[in-house]
């Protein structure tokens, strides 16, 4: 990974307090209490935020970002095995029906070139081919019946298929038959499998092998999951070869997604009275979820503080190059749109209101803010 220049991070977390100071301005300037006490709520969580933030070397953004979220999905190592292995370990099931959702929607529009004329998700559909293949391995030609366009040459969809393969890491590998069945002429298959390695951490748990035939096929755990660890650790691999992880359209993707999921786990907890609705939808569960009300969202007054934030998690995901990444005008274009499309992902709709799902990543992203905000009040 490129290097952490102290003067260009000192400078992103002065551009973060900027933008705190203009969500403040907004928050005074418009009328968004649609829940008695939210706005207020707001209003100090932000000060506390644009105030401690920046101190000691901005700690608190330090250790959110290394310790919750690149420990646990892009671990330093250029072992690919490793990193997938780290990353599988680490997941839970609470966590990935949000984390898989962000980074599967995320994926399913980065690829959408090839799946406009499919049914379900792009990862979905490979898991069901690599359930229904044998030998864990697809030929190329089962990819071209999954994501063909009649309205393309095949030439197209083959380009394309090459890279949703080097998103993942997937491995191509060659067949050469001397003398077809068919036509009686030379042959060449090209099929795609797991790289060996990873071949070997999924043996047993996620893939069996079939004593009588010796071919490999997936067990009933193989799911998304393993495809979304792979790719996670194709980007931890190989974050300083854009070209290797798609480039500044992966980059912006994933600091959205990790830039949004910091921002929500940041925002206050909100006591509501006993006669509000949400409290009477049968969906709200108070033990897992907690109410962000829309209009802190959907009136724009956070969205000030995501683009700052994702400077900061590419800057301390993938160095200098990331940063250069994201302030490509082309990819500024999409921050708007992205952002609102994850947000749909990652909240559930309850009475009109927004709430949080309590999942580990954002309990313990909090935690350390929490920790954070004792020392701050205390002036320890």
């Amino acid at each position: 990974m490129s290097g952490i220049d102290n003067l260009e991070w000192e400078k992103l977390l002065t551009e973060f307090s900027k933008n705190v100071d203009k969500s403040l301005k907004k928050l005074e300037e418009r009328d968004i209490d649609n829940i008695p006490g939210a706005k207020q709520a707001l209003v100090e969580r932000l000060r506390v935020m644009r105030d401690y933030f920046p101190q000691n070397n901005g700690d608190l953004f330090i250790k959110s970002i290394n310790e919750k979220i690149q420990n646990a999905f892009f671990p330093k190592t250029k072992d690919l095995a490793e990193a997938f292995e780290l990353i599988l370990k680490s997941r839970s099931h609470d966590q990935d029906f949000i984390i898989n959702e962000l980074i599967n929607g995320f994926i399913s529009s980065r690829s959408k070139t090839i799946a406009l004329n499919v049914q379900g998700t792009v990862i979905d559909r490979m898991v069901e081919a690599f359930s229904k293949g044998p030998d864990f391995q697809i030929v190329d030609h089962q990819f071209y019946a999954m994501f063909s366009d009649p309205n393309k040459a095949r030439k197209y969809v083959k380009e394309s298929l090459q890279d949703l393969v080097d998103l993942f890491g997937l491995e191509a590998k060659e067949l050469i038959v001397e003398k077809d069945k068919r036509k009686s002429e030379r042959k060449v298959y090209t099929f795609y499998t797991f790289p060996e390695k990873i071949l070997e951490i999924l043996e047993g748990e996620y893939v069996d092998t079939d004593d009588v035939l010796g071919e490999k096929r997936v067990s009933e755990k193989f799911d998304k999951t393993v495809f979304i660890s792979l790719f996670l650790a194709n980007i931890s691999v190989h974050r300083d070869d854009l070209k290797k992880i798609g480039g500044v359209y992966t980059i912006n993707g994933i600091c959205s997604i990790f830039s949004l999921i910091l921002l929500i786990s940041l925002m206050p907890k909100l006591e509501v009275n006993e006669t509000n609705p949400v409290l009477r939808d049968p969906t709200y569960n108070p033990e897992t979820m907690s109410i962000i009300p829309k209009s802190w969202m959907m009136k724009e007054i956070l969205l000030d503080l995501l683009e700052p934030l994702i400077n900061i998690v590419a800057y301390r995901l993938g160095g200098g190059e990331w940063l250069k990444s994201v302030e490509t005008s082309e990819v500024k274009k999409k921050i708007h749109n992205q952002i609102r499309f994850l947000i749909k992902d990652v909240n559930k709709w309850v009475y009109g209101q927004l709430t949080r799902v309590e999942i580990p990543i954002f309990i313990e992203i909090s935690n350390i803010f929490a920790e954070v905000l004792i020392d701050y009040s205390t002036g320890e």
